[in-house]
């Protein structure tokens, strides 16, 4: 019976490594603020402002769909970013540099072309690879495995240049590579890849798993000088960059996957590839390390050379892989890759055939070199000379499934994660219970308004149902309740006016119960405001007897 092999991959990332998803954050879904990007999503976003700021929304969006409605958006969202960040469901590390840089541009143009023409400030960053279930990062296998395809490949060549009659072919990768690993169009089955399965890598402890923001700058590998003058390459030349979510270096085991190898239990048939090409974990880890070490060495001694490369992070990597870890790799129980974004075209090409295009000026014609020209490098700062740090570099080490690896002291990670997620989270923390609180303002007040909309109703109906003389004695109740409450004793106040007023109408037409209530009230609310001076409070209090006695009681 034919038994698959199984093995734990536990994945560090060396260097940043940016896996594309499809997806970008873009500047309408994620506001920056205190050295992080906090995405939301739009209904999030919604339940999380106050009934004022979402209607200033909508009247933005009711305009047409242009530019200057995309910038104000931009602007809104972060003018609102407190209440953003209580609900935001995913939090990315950003440097100071990025920071402002986003600062300086959100909601605004960045420049005027020729003719007036409005440049519109690209404030997209290109999303990492990620679990669409909880949003953690993740290293796809496909990846993983298409980094191995390459470094089997190499040995298989071994260095070989290409074919004469591979030459100016337009499908010579392909038919290189069915012919390295002897398969033909159509007999897929005999392509030694297919036995070999790659799980996704899963973070293991997503909640503690960082990732960044970086510049994608490019850069010359070699220092090129034109009457004194140091040349830029043509990507500087016209201020290109990329933003580029990554995975931080050196989050020592932060990603586990499965490596599985089909086993063909000795069954002879056609539909296997050739048994000299049915790989274990060992002969890919030592394809790997052959293929990927040295282009780490010569990388390292590249930018080191221009003074590009960041110190501290060369310093722990070198001391990462001339220590313990230099025996492991050497037993091919441990072993690099190079994969995502910028990996450079000489980590995902051949030694011997390796053909690279190489752009030249405007109007010129282009060659084609063994070895780049340019290189790509993770920057904090999109103008960054020094610092600079490679992409994609992995070090992926092998144990049982169900295993642990050997114990190896890995160097601390350049920035202090732990602190940043202590610092993100009680901000988080804080601003959620703020958000609370103006929820539960606002939930009061408009209860209160409720119940103040429900009480005049209510009296509306009783008043519709009253006499006249119920009403004025309603009326009076009311204002008297009212000064009492504020401690208003004023003689000639409107209290005062209408009480005299009722008094008045009471002598001349009012009759019975209406009287005697009319009476009682007069004596409490005269009681509370005082009664007028001397002779006029004689006059008054023989009304308001005359008023009872009406009643007939």
């Amino acid at each position: 019976m034919s038994i698959d092999r199984h093995w734990g991959l536990s994945i560090t990332p060396l260097s940043p490594v940016h896996l594309g998803s499809g997806q970008d954050y873009e500047p309408t879904g994620y506001v920056i603020d205190d050295g992080a990007l906090h995405e939301f999503d739009g209904i999030a976003a919604l339940q999380a402002l106050p009934d004022q700021e979402r209607a200033k929304l909508g009247r933005i969006l009711e305009g047409r769909p242009t530019q200057d409605m995309l910038r104000q958006v931009q602007t809104f969202f972060h003018g609102n970013r407190e209440r953003l960040i209580a609900v935001s469901r995913r939090c990315v590390r950003v440097n100071p540099s990025v920071e402002a840089f986003y600062k300086e541009r959100v909601g605004k143009v960045v420049q005027r072309e020729e003719r007036g023409r409005e440049v519109q400030n690209r404030l997209e960053i290109e999303r990492t690879a990620f679990n669409p279930c909880s949003g953690a990062p993740i290293l796809p296998g496909s990846g993983i495995k298409g980094a191995i395809r390459t470094a089997l490949l190499d040995r298989e060549n071994d260095g070989r240049a290409l074919p004469p009659g591979l030459k100016g072919d337009r499908g010579a990768n392909l038919k290189l590579q069915q012919r390295l690993f002897q398969y033909r169009p159509g007999k897929f089955e005999l392509d030694p890849m297919r036995l070999i399965r790659i799980s996704d890598a899963m973070a293991n402890d997503p909640e503690a798993t960082v990732t960044q923001v970086r510049f994608a700058v490019n850069r010359k590998k070699t220092e090129v000088r034109v009457g004194g003058k140091l040349v830029d390459s043509q990507a500087e030349q016209r201020g290109l960059y990329q933003l580029l979510e990554c995975l931080s270096p050196l989050q020592a085991r932060g990603f586990r996957a499965q490596l599985s190898i089909q086993a063909t239990g000795g069954v002879a048939s056609n539909h296997w590839p050739d048994a000299n090409l049915r790989f274990d974990a060992q002969s890919i880890a030592a394809a790997c390390n052959r293929f990927y070490l040295p282009a780490l060495e010569r990388e390292r001694k590249r930018l080191r050379e221009r003074g590009f490369l960041d110190d501290q992070w060369e310093d722990a990597i070198g001391t990462l892989l001339s220590g313990p870890l230099s025996q492991t790799l050497f037993e091919n129980r441990a072993f690099l890759l190079r994969v995502g974004r910028h990996s450079g075209a000489e980590s995902v090409t051949l030694n011997g055939v390796r053909d690279i295009k190489i752009m030249k000026g405007k109007g010129e014609k282009p060659e084609y070199l063994n070895h780049a020209k340019t290189l790509w490098l993770a920057a904090d700062e999109r103008l960054a000379q020094r610092g600079l740090l490679p992409f994609g570099w992995l070090l992926l080490e092998i144990h049982g499934a169900d295993e642990e690896p050997a114990t190896i002291t890995f160097p601390q990670p350049i920035d202090d994660f732990d602190a940043w997620r202590a610092d993100v989270a009680a901000r988080r923390e804080g601003l959620v219970a703020d958000l609370a609180a103006a929820r539960a303002r606002a939930a009061k007040a408009e209860q209160e308004r409720l119940d103040a909309e429900r009480a005049e109703a209510e009296r509306a109906e009783r008043l519709a149902q009253m006499t006249d003389e119920a009403r004025k004695l309603e009326s009076l109740r009311e204002l008297f309740a009212r000064d009492r409450a504020a401690n208003r004793k004023d003689k000639g106040g409107e209290l005062a006016g209408c009480l005299a007023e009722a008094l008045k109408e009471a002598e001349a037409g009012w009759q019975g119960q209406d009287c005697v209530e009319l009476a009682d009230l007069a004596l409490e609310i005269y009681g509370f405001i005082g009664w007028p001076a001397s002779k006029k409070k004689r006059e008054r209090q023989e009304l308001v007897n005359r008023i009872r006695a009406k009643s007939g009681a």
